[in-house]
């Protein structure tokens, strides 16, 4: 009997194991649905608007017009009727605003200019600044903003040719005003790491981009090596376009060590870069966006000590959710495809969170969708017209 009761009571214990485990399971999914719901219904209650100038010109000079039509779009590229308004603003080089052009909006598009007559007028790059009341609820980083460079009036009449511009200080505007932040002056050499997805994580390979520049933020090709704290080598990079590159990185498994560092190479001379500081437990996320036409590798990696747990991955383009993975991460590494047929042309976002809904990764992937791009073939009578000529019929 006394048997009997001991394996009742084991069978019961495990049973409640069991309803515990699969009850802890299910909040846990359901606090991931219900991040996925909420941005969902996110991105169709709160739509969001952006706004693109067209120009007439690339660079223009003192006393010229610029002329601009405006396009106000929803995030899903059509032509929006939320606002009524357009604010478009023109700063000067020293960042103050000089001019300011209020347009009513219509069906979308509405279409301004700018006299370039403003005094005390000094050539330079000129600000082009363009939004909705709307926008601003969404912060300063979706204000379109264009740089345009403005010359000097030519001293002999129609000659464009010469494209003089006032010599400024490496830092500033001289003796005019400067409303802006000024620069920051860096090193000869400046070499800033990228860890793909956000963090690096003790023990976890990632791959790691970087971007490399003079002091003024000029590209710069350089070579490099990382080194460990015995100076043995754990990884090389080397530029491959505009001082920017990737590499694959192995940070120690270590729990203390010393930092690792990059030695870069540039013009015969040797400059040290601390490694970015690696969280003691997370996950890294890796996309590979170029090996399958039809789909998107998704690896996500996590250290021993990093418990398992359930996360979701949402893929956001347009404004809206476009799909989304729930996964349990139990080993140390798992891997799926993404259809990406579903996806629409243009800049996607994919992000990793957890079940309390914070973001552990992030990355942007661009979607070429080439039966949806468009034909187009121009055609004319004659290879050259002069200028203000009218095109004759074909």
């Amino acid at each position: 009997m006394k048997h009997i009761f001991k394996l009742t009571s084991l069978m019961f214990s495990l049973f409640f194991c069991v309803q515990v485990l699969a009850q802890e399971l299910d909040e846990k999914l359901d606090k991931a649905f219900f991040y996925m719901n909420a941005l969902n219904a996110f991105s169709k209650n709160i739509p969001q608007e952006k706004v693109y100038l067209h120009f007439d010109n690339t660079s223009y000079y003192q006393s010229d017009h610029i002329w601009f039509n405006c396009y106000i779009t929803s995030a899903q590229h059509q032509l929006s009727d939320l606002s009524k308004t357009l604010y478009v603003e023109l700063l000067n080089p020293g960042g103050e605003i000089v001019d300011k052009r209020i347009l009513k909006i219509e069906n979308g598009r509405c279409h301004g200019d700018f006299k370039l007559t403003q005094l005390p007028f000094y050539s330079g790059f000129y600000e082009v600044r363009a939004y909705t009341k709307y926008m601003l609820n969404f912060g300063d980083d979706i204000i379109f903003s264009r740089l345009l460079p403005v010359f000097d009036k030519p001293k002999t009449e129609g000659d464009f040719e010469k494209k003089n511009m006032m010599s400024y200080g490496r830092w500033g505007t001289g003796a005019f005003p400067m409303k802006r932040e000024a620069p920051v002056k860096e090193n000869a050499v400046n070499v800033r790491f990228f860890p793909e997805g956000g963090n690096l994580v003790r023990g976890v390979a990632s791959r790691v981009a970087f971007e490399a520049t003079d002091e003024v933020g000029n590209p710069i090709d350089i070579t490099g090596v990382v080194l460990d704290e015995n100076r043995r080598e754990v990884a090389q990079f080397v530029g491959s376009h505009e001082g920017r590159g990737v590499f694959t990185y192995p940070p120690a498994a270590e729990t203390v060590r010393q930092k690792h560092v990059a030695e870069v190479d540039y013009a015969g001379k040797k400059y040290r870069f601390d490694m970015p500081a690696e969280l003691p437990q997370g996950v890294v996320m890796e996309v590979d966006n170029l090996s399958q036409p039809d789909s998107i590798g998704i690896t996500l990696r996590k250290n021993g000590s990093t418990p398992s747990e359930i996360l979701g991955v949402a893929v956001i383009c347009g404004g809206k959710l476009q799909s989304s993975y729930l996964g349990d991460i139990e080993n140390e590494e798992i891997c799926f495809m993404m259809d990406k047929t579903k996806l629409p042309a243009g800049v996607a976002q994919i992000v990793l969170f957890n079940s309390k809904g914070e973001m552990l990764c992030d990355r942007l992937v661009f979607t070429d969708r080439t039966d949806k791009r468009l034909n187009i073939r121009a055609k004319t009578a004659k290879p050259a017209y002069e200028p203000y000529e009218p095109p004759s019929e074909i």
